[in-house]
């Protein structure tokens, strides 16, 4: 009987953790609340936001994107503050007072060590737009 009550425990423990599972596919870049996500498809968009939102910049990884730095203005980026970011983002910078402020960033082709890679400059460029 305590053998049987047992499995059937662990039957519904394993099922149950089973249950929880995700569909296996990568993680999508989805920013916590109060946080405003930049991408490539923000390229010359403008982009709103409060202050006190986080401005999640993720551009992607198959670029070796250069950010320039915030304007220290409107567009922040935290002291003391260490996030681990995500693969294909860039940084995260706070909207610390009412304004506009441009995101601009470059890079070139990430490619494997020792294989040809094609000489591109890519470049980006978004404004931010802070409400308060």
């Amino acid at each position: 009987m305590k053998a049987r009550l047992l499995a059937v425990a662990f039957a519904t423990i394993v099922a149950a953790c089973g249950s929880v599972a995700g569909s296996g596919g990568p993680p999508s870049p989805t920013p916590p609340p109060g946080s405003v996500m930049v991408t490539k498809a923000s390229n010359q968009q403008t982009v709103t936001a409060h202050v006190g939102d986080h401005i999640q910049i993720a551009l992607g990884d198959d670029i070796n994107w250069q950010l320039e730095p915030p304007d220290g203005v409107v567009l922040v980026q935290e002291a003391n503050r260490n996030y681990l970011l995500v693969r294909g983002t860039q940084a995260i910078w706070l909207a610390q007072s009412a304004g506009r402020s441009t995101i601009k960033a470059s890079g070139g082709m990430n490619c494997p060590s020792g294989s040809l890679c094609p000489m591109l400059l890519a470049v980006f460029t978004a404004t931010v737009e802070v409400s308060p």
